[in-house]
């Protein structure tokens, strides 16, 4: 059975990663207050996510990110935002019988779940001229089985399960310079009816689920300059227990693990309608038995008008 945890680790550790990569950054909603009615955004996000522990993983990320933009008054409506993932991921795992031994290697890489972000907010401005304005807003953001899944593997980058995680969002400005949000999600998701696991000295595939993860965010970023801002969030991620449903009943194979983060990027207008963000993202606290990560990576905005 260890073999058979091993490898829900090494999916879960995957998917984590692809769901971070969904995560909002500082002040993504309150630009529902200067992207035109009909306005274009697209992000580019790349990321060296990695780990050294009991389990070392290395991973690089891409995301490809398109959002449409409609305004109607202070009524902002995004009826189009989809991201794409694109992974490359190698993971090091010890024998548990012998820990001296050298670690198994176990590497995938291809395109990861689509996920559709469609957003419905609201903004309330009360000083237009200190730009002070408050913002809401409700995203369920919905994760689709495209990617890269093979069932005969342990470790893929496709999760084969939807997951649908609405949030809702509330922000200020003030001051002119200064942003504060709170967002709080909840993530219910599908099952994997074709998840690999060794029975006995044989290989099976059993439906893997899920109970609903639970989420927060909190960020707040300052005005440097007219060109440059700069931000912190704290990200929680409480991941549902996992079961098999096996021969023998209901199997629990990996119980709630929460997860901690911090977020320090710096944002830099390379001009009125593009933005880079250089981002650093350790985990501060992780539940017994995981392993702490870290990511290192880079974001570039351009809002077309």
């Amino acid at each position: 059975m260890n073999r058979a945890l091993l490898a829900v680790l090494f999916v879960s550790l995957v998917s984590a990663s692809n769901a971070r990569a969904q995560q909002a950054d500082a002040r993504d909603y309150e630009a529902g207050f200067f992207v035109p009615h009909r306005g274009i955004i697209a992000n580019t996000y790349l990321r060296h996510v990695s780990a050294s522990g009991e389990r070392d993983f290395a991973q690089l990320q891409a995301a490809f990110r398109a959002t449409y933009v409609l305004k109607f008054g202070d009524l902002v409506v995004v009826p189009f935002d989809v991201s794409l993932p694109v992974v490359d991921v190698t993971v090091f795992q010890a024998n548990p019988a012998s820990p001296a031994a050298p670690k198994t290697a176990l590497r995938a890489s291809g395109v990861g779940d689509i996920t559709y972000i469609p957003t419905i907010g609201y903004g309330l401005v009360q000083n237009a001229e200190t730009h002070t304005h408050t913002w809401f807003a409700f995203t369920p953001y919905v994760t689709l089985p495209t990617g890269k899944y093979d069932s005969d593997r342990f470790l893929n980058i496709g999760s084969n399960r939807v997951t649908v995680r609405p949030q809702l969002v509330v922000g200020q400005r003030f001051m002119k310079a200064f942003t504060l949000e709170a967002m709080a999600n909840v993530a219910i998701h599908g099952d994997n009816d074709e998840f690999l696991v060794p029975v006995g000295t044989e290989l099976a595939k059993l439906p893997l689920s899920q109970a609903p993860s639970f989420g927060g965010i909190l960020t707040g970023a300052m005005d440097l300059s007219a060109t440059f801002f700069t931000s912190v969030g704290y990200y929680i991620d409480a991941a549902g227990k996992r079961t098999l449903a096996s021969p023998a009943g209901e199997l629990e194979i990996s119980p709630r693990q929460t997860v901690q983060a911090l977020r320090l990027s710096m944002g830099i207008r390379l001009e009125k309608a593009s933005t880079i963000m250089l981002q650093f993202q350790p985990d501060i606290d992780v539940s017994e038995g995981m392993t702490k990560s870290q990511f290192v990576g880079a974001r570039f905005t351009h809002v077309f008008f």
